[in-house]
């Protein structure tokens, strides 16, 4: 299988010849928006009431299976991907692997994937894991030293239960004689040798370990998750990610992405956890028909005209910036051309 780090690089369609597309490249389904970590460098830390606090909760199963069903309904090719993780930590949902079961039997996707800390992945998640043959699985580690993965998460997980989490799933995939799910470990740059005593501590347990670079979520009442999380070396990282951004005007999410909420919203969006870029709701409406929307395209109008100030969540964010996260340029695409 190709490392998960190859995948944006493979086979990539060039996105201003490719528009306006049919559907979306990427669907997001959440199953859960709670989390048993809450990182000082994510929204999950955040204190005091907002949008996203009143819309914790997990996707009730037959919401999962309607939003399954519209993809499986949808003409046209499959999806690329199919994410089964958004904004919150998707083991935490008791039925995340029937979820994948489901979406797998549909084949609406050419691979599915997950993000997760692996804290509670148990040896029976990994059997499941295994048998349904999820595709990707990402894991985003936080700390090599538990003290500072402590102070982070704010969980009190000790990180050998991590890295024995993974090495089961290994045996495992071993023992089945499975490839999958391919397991790439990430950890956000942290300038100096805890780099390497990261990739030294997952090598053994992953497919692949890697290096994320940091960005920032959108802004919020005054929280920079980038210097809580770097605290004195935040110098580093905010230069890091001034070198690796490129001035653009539109962002190229509402073109390929689309996101389904754990409480049915759906957006064009996968940072925006405090909800700005809802466009509608999948109770109320089928997922063809929203993304053919005059809601749809008139956010995907305000792009191409740098018109994101009037977007409450685009206003306060610049992840659409970053060389690392953001490959596709599709500044002087003809409004008119989007239908």
């Amino acid at each position: 299988m190709l490392k998960y780090t190859e995948l944006k690089c493979t086979n990539r369609q060039n996105l201003m010849e490719a528009l306006p597309l049919r559907k979306p490249f990427t669907v997001l389904i959440e199953p859960s928006s709670l989390c048993n970590f809450k990182c000082v460098n994510c929204f999950q830390s955040i204190k005091g009431d907002s949008y996203f606090t009143a819309n914790r909760g997990n996707m009730p199963p037959a919401r999962f299976q309607r939003v399954i069903e519209q993809l499986k309904n949808w003409p046209g090719p499959k999806i690329k991907v199919l994410k089964l993780s958004l904004y919150g930590e998707p083991l935490v949902h008791p039925d995340f692997c029937e979820m994948l079961s489901m979406a797998q039997e549909a084949d609406v996707a050419e691979r599915i994937e997950t993000t997760t800390n692996a804290s509670l992945l148990s040896p029976a998640v990994a059997a499941k894991l295994v048998d349904c043959q999820l595709d990707y699985m990402r894991v985003s580690i936080y700390a090599s030293e538990q003290e500072r993965h402590r102070a982070v998460t704010g969980s009190g997980t000790d990180i050998r239960i991590i890295h024995e989490n993974l090495r089961v799933l290994q045996e495992i995939k071993k023992s089945n004689g499975s490839e999958k799910p391919f397991v790439s470990c990430k950890m956000l740059d942290a300038y100096g040798h805890e780099n390497e005593r990261f990739i030294r501590m997952y090598q053994d347990v992953a497919d692949e370990v890697y290096i994320d670079k940091p960005h920032n979520w959108i802004k919020v009442g005054g929280a920079d998750f980038i210097k809580t999380y770097y605290k004195n070396g935040a110098e580093k990282a905010i230069a890091d990610l001034k070198l690796n951004s490129t001035r653009r005007i539109a962002c190229p999410m509402a073109f390929t992405t689309m996101a389904v909420r754990s409480n049915s919203d759906v957006s064009p969006c996968c940072v925006d956890f405090i909800g700005g870029t809802n466009l509608d709701n999948v109770d109320a409406g089928d997922l063809q028909e929203i993304w053919n929307s005059d809601r749809w395209y008139e956010f995907q109008k305000m792009q191409l005209e740098n018109r994101k100030h009037e977007n409450y969540s685009c206003a306060r964010c610049d992840i659409y910036l970053s060389d690392h996260y953001t490959r596709d340029n599709i500044d002087g695409f003809p409004v008119e051309k989007l239908r």
